[in-house]
């Protein structure tokens, strides 16, 4: 064997065992310090993406939120639009507050200020039936057994009558002086209950019903916008919102739920305006001598249907142009256009990793035909000063508008 040979052999083999342990001595300070600033600033720009992609979302969400809130309100008020004046034949006393100079109404337009500038949202009040026709939620509210012709009281699956008083505020001792009406197409108010029959002002013949024929309660209930400030907390702090209420008994106006006494419940946060304008076929004894036609007021004169036949911001309760003389007739309006502004609850924080509230430049909207959304919102008006202006732009809105057709038969 050759040792020097193996000797070159072992020393090349020490110098290449250095030469790896060399290679992996790690990192100088400066590159760690470099590798440290490049991870910080990729984790950084992660957060601020991360930020930006969650106000971004909340955004979106609020948007969302607001046309969702605002499309339900509006289907709410459609539906009970629509059933406004079912069941009300024969009707000859006002139910609860439904009432125009006295005289019964399926429907009550009103305005917070009908004799000047539109401020302020409108409110509405109408005549809705509540019944039961579904056997898998309650008792029936049907008649049991055949009624007529002429009488005074009905009977009703057991349990009905219960069912009656649990549906309403106050219970069961409330349905005393409640309106009724039987297939819709007969009125009484009932005096008493006994067990599962109704005690009614007499029905005179030859009205007659038989068995399983429908029973519907008749309430006038109420739609209002209640604004800031809220001093009974109608909006459970959560002012501006769109109330719903059950008008207490009396002649008169629409009730007012910013007033005590009123049973108004909450049942949309953010709604802050209600415009309403109305077409009629019969309103106005200058057109066809008051008399339907089939055919909607032609109130601006064009020989065509257009928005200016819609009727707004005029005193249903008093003679007022172009209804000079005579009372306007809400029995009458076949048509109600409906407009609603939501807003979105909170502000936005604007798109970027710094807070700063966003606002909104957009041209403030006209509602209703007619209404300057921005020149009083609310009766008191909370846009005057450049604060409440401010103020006013930073929440972003949604505004819907829907026509409804109306059954409002009686005449």
């Amino acid at each position: 064997m050759d040792l020097n040979k193996t000797s070159t052999m072992g020393e090349l083999m020490k110098t290449s065992v250095s030469n790896r342990i060399l290679d992996k001595t790690g990192f100088t300070i400066s590159e760690m310090m470099m590798a440290v600033t490049m991870s910080a600033a990729i984790i950084a720009a992660g957060f601020g993406a991360m930020t930006v992609s969650q106000k971004t979302t909340r955004a979106n969400g609020q948007t969302v939120n607001t046309q969702s809130a605002a499309r339900t309100a509006l289907d709410m008020i459609a539906a009970d639009l629509k059933l406004a004046g079912f069941g009300t034949q024969g009707l000859q006393t006002p139910v609860g507050n439904c009432a125009i100079n006295g005289a019964p109404s399926a429907l009550v337009p009103g305005d917070n200020n009908p004799l000047g500038g539109d401020f302020g949202p409108d409110t509405i009040s109408m005549v809705v039936p509540m019944t039961n026709s579904i056997a898998l939620v309650g008792p029936l509210w049907q008649l049991a057994a055949n009624a007529g012709p002429g009488f005074n009281a009905i009977a009703m699956p057991a349990g009905a009558t219960t069912a009656m008083g649990n549906a309403i505020p106050g219970g069961a001792a409330a349905l005393l002086g409640m309106d009724v009406s039987i297939g819709g197409a007969a009125w009484s108010r009932i005096t008493g209950v006994a067990g599962a029959a109704l005690n009614l002002n007499p029905i005179p013949p030859p009205v007659q019903f038989g068995a399983g024929t429908q029973v519907y309660l008749l309430q006038c209930i109420t739609y209002q916008v209640i604004p800031p400030p809220d001093a009974l907390n109608q909006c459970l702090g959560n002012a501006p919102c769109l109330v719903r209420g059950v008008a207490p008994a009396g002649v008169g106006g629409p009730p007012n739920c910013i007033n005590p006494g009123n049973a108004c419940v909450p049942i949309m946060d953010g709604v802050e305006d209600l415009q309403l304008a109305y077409a009629c076929d019969g309103c106005s004894a200058t057109i066809n001598s008051g008399s339907p036609d089939g055919q909607v007021d032609d109130l601006d004169g064009s020989n065509s249907f257009s928005q200016g036949d819609f009727i707004m911001n005029l005193n249903w309760f008093a003679p007022a142009a172009p209804f000079v003389s005579t009372y306007m007739t809400p029995s009458k309006i076949r048509l109600a256009q409906i407009t609603l502004v939501a807003r979105q609850n909170r502000v936005d924080q604007g798109g970027g990793e710094v807070n700063q509230v966003q606002v909104n430049t957009s041209v403030i909207p006209t509602v209703g035909g007619d209404h300057n959304h921005a020149n009083g919102v609310f009766a008191a008006g909370d846009n005057v000063t450049p604060v409440q202006q401010q103020a006013y732009m930073q929440f972003r809105r949604r505004v819907l508008t829907r026509t409804v057709e109306l059954r409002n038969q009686r005449a």
